[in-house]
């Protein structure tokens, strides 16, 4: 929760609170610390919603023009969505090259996200295969909007490493949507 968030929160119901306790106080102040509550959840739940919102309609065009935060929680918004359990980002410097641990059929999956314009290489592949590591983790994916070179296709071979190219994140695109549409129809 930010901090202005909080502190509207908290202003509000101890305005509420001493509009209880103290009879002398106009109503006013009832509905006011009212106010200061409903603002500060809302400033909280609304950008929430509105990045649900986004999310849920997110075709390739609009995943090649996010950044790589918004394209972190965008697969975490995903994988959810697909059947993965509680997937959690990891923080957003110093990972140890995980992005996303989720966990599916009591596996823990550790998931490195790229967002790239160009062809993934190596280095991805070396960081997520440290973090599996790191995170003591059953399985590790490296997933993008892109391609992969054939040496990182090599090494994630070798490592056991798995690579979700441009081709599998649009089926997981239309496999998600295909779930949503299925659940409204009920």
């Amino acid at each position: 929760m930010k901090k202005s968030s909080f502190n509207l929160i908290f202003f509000g119901l101890v305005v509420i609170a001493l509009d209880y306790c103290y009879d002398f106080l106009p109503t006013t102040y009832f509905y006011m610390g009212v106010l200061f509550v409903f603002l500060g959840i809302s400033s909280e739940v609304f950008p929430y919603l509105s990045k649900i919102k986004r999310f849920s309609k997110a075709q390739i065009q609009q995943i090649d023009s996010m950044d790589g935060i918004e394209f972190e929680e965008y697969m975490a918004y995903l994988l959810d969505k697909c059947g993965y359990q509680r997937p959690k980002i990891t923080q957003k410097s110093g990972d140890q090259g995980i992005d996303i641990i989720a966990t599916q059929e009591e596996l823990k999956i550790g998931f490195q996200c790229k967002r790239w314009k160009k062809k993934v290489g190596n280095k991805a592949v070396q960081e997520v295969y440290a973090g599996i590591g790191y995170y003591s983790l059953d399985k590790a994916i490296v997933i993008t909007n892109s391609y992969y070179t054939a040496s990182a296709r090599h090494l994630a071979k070798k490592l056991a490493v798995e690579l979700w190219d441009r081709n599998d994140l649009i089926r997981l695109i239309e496999n998600e949507q295909r779930i949503d549409l299925k659940n409204s129809n009920l």
